[in-house]
Protein backbone atom coordinates (compact mmCIF):
# COMPACT_ATOMS: atom_id res chain seq x y z
CA UNK A 1 0.00 0.00 0.00
CA UNK A 2 2.06 3.41 -0.77
CA UNK A 3 2.11 6.14 1.55
CA UNK A 4 -0.97 8.58 1.86
CA UNK A 5 -0.48 11.66 0.82
CA UNK A 6 0.68 14.46 3.12
CA UNK A 7 -2.69 16.82 3.36
CA UNK A 8 -2.37 20.14 2.75
CA UNK A 9 -2.69 23.40 5.58
CA UNK A 10 -4.97 26.05 4.13
CA UNK A 11 -2.19 28.45 4.10
CA UNK A 12 0.04 26.37 1.50
CA UNK A 13 -3.29 25.70 -0.63
CA UNK A 14 -3.61 29.44 -0.78
CA UNK A 15 -0.04 29.43 -1.86
CA UNK A 16 -0.64 26.81 -5.15
CA UNK A 17 -3.97 28.69 -5.74
CA UNK A 18 -1.45 32.22 -5.80
CA UNK A 19 0.78 30.44 -8.07
CA UNK A 20 -1.19 29.15 -10.68
CA UNK A 21 -2.63 32.58 -10.66
CA UNK A 22 0.40 34.58 -11.50
CA UNK A 23 1.31 31.55 -14.20
CA UNK A 24 -1.99 32.33 -15.88
CA UNK A 25 -2.35 35.64 -15.85
CA UNK A 26 1.56 36.15 -17.01
CA UNK A 27 0.55 33.97 -19.97
CA UNK A 28 -2.07 36.13 -20.63
CA UNK A 29 -0.70 39.52 -20.61
CA UNK A 30 2.21 37.71 -22.57
CA UNK A 31 -0.90 36.86 -25.57
CA UNK A 32 -1.56 40.43 -24.98
CA UNK A 33 1.71 41.93 -25.54
CA UNK A 34 1.91 39.18 -28.79
CA UNK A 35 -1.34 40.27 -29.98
CA UNK A 36 0.07 44.17 -29.69
CA UNK A 37 3.22 43.75 -30.83
CA UNK A 38 1.40 42.09 -34.13
CA UNK A 39 -1.06 45.11 -34.04
CA UNK A 40 1.63 47.67 -34.03
CA UNK A 41 3.71 45.63 -36.67
CA UNK A 42 0.56 46.15 -39.28
CA UNK A 43 0.24 49.83 -38.63
CA UNK A 44 3.57 50.40 -38.68
CA UNK A 45 3.13 48.04 -42.29
CA UNK A 46 0.50 50.84 -43.45
CA UNK A 47 2.53 54.15 -42.48
CA UNK A 48 5.18 52.92 -44.56
CA UNK A 49 3.00 51.68 -47.13
CA UNK A 50 1.71 55.59 -47.15
CA UNK A 51 5.34 56.77 -46.76
CA UNK A 52 6.19 54.25 -49.88
CA UNK A 53 3.04 56.07 -51.82
CA UNK A 54 4.13 59.55 -50.91
CA UNK A 55 7.20 59.03 -52.27
CA UNK A 56 6.06 57.70 -55.38
CA UNK A 57 4.01 60.56 -55.93
CA UNK A 58 7.09 62.88 -55.34
CA UNK A 59 9.42 61.10 -57.40
CA UNK A 60 6.44 61.29 -60.44
CA UNK A 61 6.63 65.31 -59.43
CA UNK A 62 10.37 65.36 -59.91
CA UNK A 63 10.32 63.30 -62.62
CA UNK A 64 8.08 65.57 -64.58
CA UNK A 65 9.82 68.72 -63.44
CA UNK A 66 13.09 67.01 -64.22
CA UNK A 67 11.66 66.54 -68.23
CA UNK A 68 10.13 69.85 -67.86
CA UNK A 69 14.19 71.14 -67.36
CA UNK A 70 15.96 69.27 -69.40
CA UNK A 71 13.21 70.88 -72.31
CA UNK A 72 14.17 74.45 -71.48
CA UNK A 73 17.96 73.38 -71.39
CA UNK A 74 17.59 71.84 -74.68
CA UNK A 75 15.93 75.67 -75.62
CA UNK A 76 18.99 77.50 -74.21
CA UNK A 77 16.98 78.06 -70.87
CA UNK A 78 17.63 76.96 -67.23
CA UNK A 79 15.21 78.07 -64.79
CA UNK A 80 16.03 79.85 -61.67
CA UNK A 81 13.72 79.40 -58.62
CA UNK A 82 12.55 81.75 -56.27
CA UNK A 83 10.90 81.48 -52.57
CA UNK A 84 7.80 79.83 -52.43
CA UNK A 85 5.91 81.83 -49.80
CA UNK A 86 3.32 83.40 -51.92
CA UNK A 87 5.59 85.92 -53.33
CA UNK A 88 6.77 83.87 -55.76
CA UNK A 89 5.06 85.92 -58.86
CA UNK A 90 6.83 89.15 -57.49
CA UNK A 91 9.95 87.34 -56.44
CA UNK A 92 9.98 86.23 -60.13
CA UNK A 93 9.61 89.48 -61.41
CA UNK A 94 12.31 90.99 -59.40
CA UNK A 95 14.79 88.76 -60.26
CA UNK A 96 14.18 88.90 -64.27
CA UNK A 97 13.95 92.74 -63.47
CA UNK A 98 16.87 93.35 -60.82
CA UNK A 99 18.99 89.80 -60.60
CA UNK A 100 17.74 89.16 -57.37
CA UNK A 101 14.31 87.87 -55.82
CA UNK A 102 14.90 90.54 -53.07
CA UNK A 103 13.19 93.41 -54.23
CA UNK A 104 9.75 91.62 -54.66
CA UNK A 105 7.85 93.91 -52.07
CA UNK A 106 8.55 97.17 -54.30
CA UNK A 107 7.30 95.00 -57.45
CA UNK A 108 4.05 93.81 -55.60
CA UNK A 109 3.49 97.73 -54.51
CA UNK A 110 4.27 98.60 -58.00
CA UNK A 111 1.43 96.08 -59.16
CA UNK A 112 -0.96 97.30 -56.65
CA UNK A 113 -0.29 101.21 -57.35
CA UNK A 114 -1.26 100.38 -61.18
CA UNK A 115 -4.18 99.14 -60.35
CA UNK A 116 -5.74 101.42 -57.59
CA UNK A 117 -5.31 103.69 -60.13
CA UNK A 118 -6.70 101.71 -63.12
CA UNK A 119 -9.62 100.13 -61.35
CA UNK A 120 -12.53 100.16 -64.14
CA UNK A 121 -10.18 97.80 -66.07
CA UNK A 122 -10.15 95.18 -63.03
CA UNK A 123 -13.19 95.05 -61.67
CA UNK A 124 -15.19 93.03 -64.66
CA UNK A 125 -12.83 90.28 -64.11
CA UNK A 126 -12.79 89.77 -60.23
CA UNK A 127 -14.55 87.07 -58.72
CA UNK A 128 -17.19 86.40 -56.13
CA UNK A 129 -18.29 90.00 -56.37
CA UNK A 130 -15.18 91.00 -54.17
CA UNK A 131 -15.36 94.83 -54.07
CA UNK A 132 -12.43 96.03 -56.05
CA UNK A 133 -10.89 98.14 -53.15
CA UNK A 134 -11.32 95.30 -50.86
CA UNK A 135 -9.49 92.97 -53.79
CA UNK A 136 -6.79 95.36 -53.87
CA UNK A 137 -6.20 95.64 -50.08
CA UNK A 138 -5.50 92.42 -49.91
CA UNK A 139 -3.57 91.91 -52.50
CA UNK A 140 -1.40 94.93 -51.15
CA UNK A 141 -0.66 92.44 -48.35
CA UNK A 142 2.61 90.11 -47.89
CA UNK A 143 2.45 86.58 -49.14
CA UNK A 144 -0.89 87.28 -50.75
CA UNK A 145 -0.87 85.17 -54.09
CA UNK A 146 -0.68 86.89 -57.37
CA UNK A 147 -2.28 85.77 -60.29
CA UNK A 148 -3.46 86.53 -64.05
CA UNK A 149 -4.67 90.30 -63.32
CA UNK A 150 -0.75 91.15 -61.11
CA UNK A 151 0.58 90.06 -64.99
CA UNK A 152 -1.22 92.16 -66.60
CA UNK A 153 -0.95 95.19 -64.53
CA UNK A 154 2.85 94.10 -64.17
CA UNK A 155 3.11 93.77 -68.01
CA UNK A 156 1.26 97.54 -68.31
CA UNK A 157 3.17 99.06 -65.43
CA UNK A 158 6.49 98.18 -66.28
CA UNK A 159 6.12 98.24 -70.25
CA UNK A 160 6.65 94.82 -70.43
CA UNK A 161 5.40 91.65 -72.38
CA UNK A 162 5.79 88.10 -70.51
CA UNK A 163 6.29 84.78 -71.27
CA UNK A 164 5.00 82.00 -69.39
CA UNK A 165 5.74 78.66 -69.66
CA UNK A 166 3.58 76.17 -68.01
CA UNK A 167 5.02 72.94 -69.41
CA UNK A 168 7.47 71.46 -72.11
CA UNK A 169 4.79 72.07 -74.41
CA UNK A 170 3.29 74.81 -73.83
CA UNK A 171 3.23 78.47 -73.02
CA UNK A 172 1.31 81.45 -73.10
CA UNK A 173 2.24 85.64 -74.00
CA UNK A 174 1.28 88.76 -72.23
CA UNK A 175 1.87 90.97 -75.14
CA UNK A 176 0.41 94.39 -74.70
CA UNK A 177 3.49 96.05 -76.47
CA UNK A 178 4.95 96.17 -79.70
CA UNK A 179 8.78 97.53 -78.54
CA UNK A 180 8.47 96.87 -74.81
CA UNK A 181 11.44 97.66 -72.68
CA UNK A 182 11.59 94.35 -70.76
CA UNK A 183 10.24 90.89 -72.11
CA UNK A 184 9.55 89.10 -69.15
CA UNK A 185 10.51 84.94 -69.17
CA UNK A 186 8.69 82.73 -66.12
CA UNK A 187 7.80 79.22 -65.78
CA UNK A 188 4.57 78.41 -63.81
CA UNK A 189 4.84 74.53 -62.07
CA UNK A 190 1.75 72.82 -60.95
CA UNK A 191 -0.58 75.59 -60.88
CA UNK A 192 0.89 77.43 -57.84
CA UNK A 193 4.16 78.21 -58.53
CA UNK A 194 5.89 80.54 -60.51
CA UNK A 195 10.08 81.14 -60.97
CA UNK A 196 12.16 82.93 -63.22
CA UNK A 197 13.55 81.36 -66.70
CA UNK A 198 16.59 82.51 -67.48
CA UNK A 199 19.55 81.74 -70.81
CA UNK A 200 21.75 79.34 -69.92
CA UNK A 201 24.44 81.25 -71.37
CA UNK A 202 24.27 83.42 -68.19
CA UNK A 203 24.42 80.57 -65.65
CA UNK A 204 27.54 79.52 -67.29
CA UNK A 205 29.21 83.09 -66.63
CA UNK A 206 27.61 83.05 -63.22
CA UNK A 207 29.09 79.88 -62.56
CA UNK A 208 32.69 80.64 -64.09
CA UNK A 209 32.36 84.24 -62.02
CA UNK A 210 31.83 81.49 -58.44
CA UNK A 211 34.84 79.70 -59.65
CA UNK A 212 37.05 82.59 -59.92
CA UNK A 213 36.19 83.90 -56.97
CA UNK A 214 36.52 80.75 -54.65
CA UNK A 215 40.10 80.90 -55.80
CA UNK A 216 40.68 84.80 -54.96
CA UNK A 217 38.72 85.07 -51.82
CA UNK A 218 38.69 82.56 -48.62
CA UNK A 219 36.05 84.94 -46.36
CA UNK A 220 32.91 83.36 -47.65
CA UNK A 221 30.86 86.13 -45.78
CA UNK A 222 32.85 88.18 -48.76
CA UNK A 223 32.31 85.99 -51.21
CA UNK A 224 28.42 86.27 -50.70
CA UNK A 225 28.75 90.24 -50.49
CA UNK A 226 30.42 89.84 -53.79
CA UNK A 227 27.52 87.71 -55.40
CA UNK A 228 25.30 90.05 -54.74
CA UNK A 229 26.59 92.44 -56.13
CA UNK A 230 27.33 90.71 -59.47
CA UNK A 231 23.59 89.51 -59.62
CA UNK A 232 22.14 93.54 -60.16
CA UNK A 233 22.94 93.11 -63.66
CA UNK A 234 20.51 92.93 -66.16
CA UNK A 235 20.28 89.75 -68.39
CA UNK A 236 19.61 90.18 -71.90
CA UNK A 237 16.15 89.94 -73.05
CA UNK A 238 15.71 89.22 -76.37
CA UNK A 239 12.92 86.89 -76.50
CA UNK A 240 13.36 86.21 -80.38
CA UNK A 241 15.08 83.24 -80.43
CA UNK A 242 13.64 81.24 -77.76
CA UNK A 243 9.62 82.14 -79.74
CA UNK A 244 11.42 80.59 -83.35
CA UNK A 245 12.31 77.67 -81.52
CA UNK A 246 8.73 77.06 -79.92
CA UNK A 247 7.59 77.91 -83.27
CA UNK A 248 9.64 75.07 -84.96
CA UNK A 249 8.43 72.78 -81.74
CA UNK A 250 4.82 73.45 -82.60
CA UNK A 251 4.16 74.44 -79.65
Amino acid sequence: MGRRPKKQTKSQKQRKFEKQSSNNLNGHENNKISHSHSHKSNNNHNISKKNTKKRNRKSRKNDIDEKFRKHLESLGYFIREVGGDGNCLFRSVSEQMEGSEKHYKDYREICVDYMRKNKEAFIPFIEDDEPIDKYIDRMSENKEWGGNLEIYALSMALKANFYIYIHEHSMYAVKNFEKPKKNITLTYHEGKHYNSLRKLEEKNKEDKEKEEKKKKYSDSEEEEEDDDSEEDEKHSDDINDLISQVDILNI
